[in-house]
C-alpha cells in the first residue's frame, strides 16, 4: 500500500506511471466508496445475509457518483 501526504506527491514517487494518473482517488472520493451502508454493517452477525448481497451494487453506485468507470475500478 501506499500512502502519500497529498495528491500532489505522487508524480515525484520514484515508481509514478504517468498513465495511471486518472486512477487516482481523493480522500473524500475513497469516503464515498467505504462508507456505504453494506460497509457500515461488516460486523452484524447477519451480514452474510443481510448485507453481503447488496454490497456489489451499492459499490458500483459510489464507483459511478465518484465518476470512476473504468474497468480498473468497476471490476
Amino acid at each position: 500500500m501506499n500512502l502519500f501526504r497529498s495528491e500532489e506527491h505522487i508524480p515525484r514517487w520514484a515508481e509514478f506511471n504517468p498513465a495511471s494518473a486518472d486512477e487516482l482517488m481523493s480522500l473524500t472520493d475513497l469516503v464515498a466508496l467505504f462508507g456505504t451502508e453494506s460497509r457500515r454493517h461488516l460486523l452484524d452477525p447477519d451480514y452474510l445475509s443481510r448485507w453481503f448481497p447488496q454490497r456489489r451494487r451499492e459499490r458500483r453506485d459510489a464507483l459511478d457518483r465518484i465518476s470512476k468507470t473504468s474497468a480498473f475500478w468497476q471490476g
